[in-house]
């Protein structure tokens, strides 16, 4: 059985992934309506999930096709314009999830945290 600051580092874990993901989910929407994308199945089939304290996204493969500067055909490499709508949303915000964990575990969370969980723990 875990101990109490066991269930408080989970949740804790959790709250962040929970947080960080819809922050990622604003943020892509964000651009992708600045850079004119208009449609539902781009705006909409994109989920951030946490389970067992890992955050997965799940997106169209569209969605990385957007992202690249090139694509290679069978002539080659060919350039094409580029929609940073992935890769720099999700690096970027990955520092985020690190840089909290790090820094935000302190007494006053562990106390907030502690206050949110059931009395019978």
């Amino acid at each position: 059985m875990k101990n109490n600051n066991d269930l408080l580092e989970q949740r804790f874990i959790s709250r962040i992934l929970l947080e960080e993901g819809q922050n990622m989910k604003q943020a892509q929407t964000k651009l992708m309506s600045q850079q004119g994308f208009r449609s539902r199945a781009l705006l909409n089939n994109r989920t951030f999930t946490e389970s067992n304290n890992k955050l997965t996204y799940s997106h169209l493969k569209v969605h990385r096709f957007v992202d690249m500067s090139t694509r290679t055909t069978k002539t080659g490499k060919k350039r094409k314009i580029a929609h940073p709508i992935h890769n720099r949303i999700l690096y970027g915000h990955a520092n985020n999830i690190v840089r909290r964990m790090s820094f935000e575990y302190t007494s006053q969370m562990k106390a907030m945290l502690m206050a949110e969980l059931p009395v019978d723990i």
